[in-house]
């Protein structure tokens, strides 16, 4: 099945690009996928990134011991 809206899409990454030339842009789908969170470590840290009921991004630092199964 195609997106309708993809068209659209494209053209707003790519002006988001333009507008932060040097900085990386990501695309929030891709970076969360179906499940809508991933986890980052930051140092010893583990942070989530939650994409929210009313599709807005959450980042919420967890608390100790989470992260022990993340980190090798």
């Amino acid at each position: 099945m195609t997106n309708r809206l993809q068209p659209q899409l494209n053209q707003v990454q790519n002006a988001a690009a333009e507008a932060h030339a040097g900085v990386p842009v990501v695309d929030a789908n891709q970076l969360l996928g179906k499940h809508g969170v991933v986890a980052i470590m930051h140092g010893r840290d583990e942070y989530r990134l939650t994409r929210t009921r009313q599709n807005k991004l959450l980042l919420t630092k967890c608390h100790d011991g989470l992260s022990q199964g993340l980190s090798s």
